[in-house]
């Protein structure tokens, strides 16, 4: 995962360590409080689409958000 705000600070974060079968319970027990029903088995299903996806499409970003000031941040998976 690629964090970039304004083109100058770049964060590099190993997507493996990100999206795995251990962040899946936390994930799920994070949506439990806010009231969203998942199981475990769903989650890792769509961590596994993710992973998919992202090796298909290099480009796609999943977070692109820009301020009136220009401020930007993109998150690249």
């Amino acid at each position: 995962m690629k964090t970039t705000i304004n083109t100058r600070t770049v964060f590099l974060f190993p997507t493996a360590l990100i999206f795995n079968c251990f962040t899946s319970g936390i994930i799920r027990r994070k949506l439990k409080k806010g009231k969203i029903r998942l199981t475990t088995k769903q989650i890792k299903l769509f961590i596994k689409e993710l992973k998919r996806y992202r090796k298909k499409h290099t480009d796609w970003n999943l977070i692109e958000i820009e301020n009136k000031n220009g401020y930007t941040i993109k998150v690249r998976i």
